[in-house]
């Protein structure tokens, strides 16, 4: 990707958000996939061993153990965890993510670029009980993934060339600070476009927007 003009450090990431409400698994339940792509100054060489070894992943997203190879099982963060589906080196890495609700397919892609970037892609496939989507939207979900790509980018200074400011590690002090603070009512407010975008009506994507920022910031 080429870029011509600095961006702000929230706009780094592409967002997109598919709904599905007609599934199989019975009513009440929605299922969700977020997408988040962004841009990564390094090869896929480079940036593979950072989402795959334990000692490269405890440097920006947190302990990680288990048997890192296909169809070995993990533990990760925060009582997460799951099972390698997939592994195509340094490409493509299949997973399955535990949350309360069960395993959930997660897929990382890593695909170089003509300026030596990296477009990295991680799709999070979620079924979410309808109501509680109602009310929470996309962000209580998402913003998840968006710290992790911040602390990521922040550890490689990936989106050094790209962005207007410096790019904050978001540590747990960081997250309940001012700047911490406007960065989650940031994501909740993009998470809340993309809803809409996806067919949410307006009032309950604000909702969901404020949901997510009283989480977030009352941990």
């Amino acid at each position: 990707m080429t870029v011509t003009e600095s961006l702000p450090v929230v706009d780094a990431v592409r967002r997109s958000l598919e709904i599905d409400e007609q599934i199989p698994e019975g009513p009440g339940r929605v299922r969700v996939v977020l997408t988040l792509t962004t841009n990564i100054a390094c090869a896929p060489a480079q940036l593979w061993p950072l989402l795959t070894r334990p000692r490269e992943l405890a440097h920006w997203f947190g302990p990680v153990s288990g048997e890192l190879y296909e169809g070995g099982r993990f533990e990760a963060p925060a009582g997460a965890g799951g099972r390698i589906v997939q592994v195509q080196e340094p490409h493509r890495l299949g997973l399955t993510w535990k949350r309360a609700a069960g395993e959930e397919p997660l897929l990382l892609r890593l695909d170089p670029e003509d300026d030596g970037t990296t477009l990295l892609a991680l799709r999070h496939t979620a079924l979410l009980d309808a109501e509680e989507f109602a009310r929470t939207g996309p962000g209580s979900l998402a913003l998840g993934w968006e710290i992790a790509l911040l602390s990521l980018a922040a550890h490689t200074d990936g989106w050094g060339a790209t962005c207007l400011a410096p790019v904050p590690v978001p540590t747990p002090e960081w997250l309940r600070g001012p700047q911490g603070a406007r960065y989650v009512r940031a994501w909740s407010v993009r998470w809340a476009a993309e809803a809409i975008a996806a067919g949410v009506d307006e009032s309950s994507a604000r909702q969901g927007e404020s949901e997510t920022v009283r989480r977030y910031l009352e941990r």
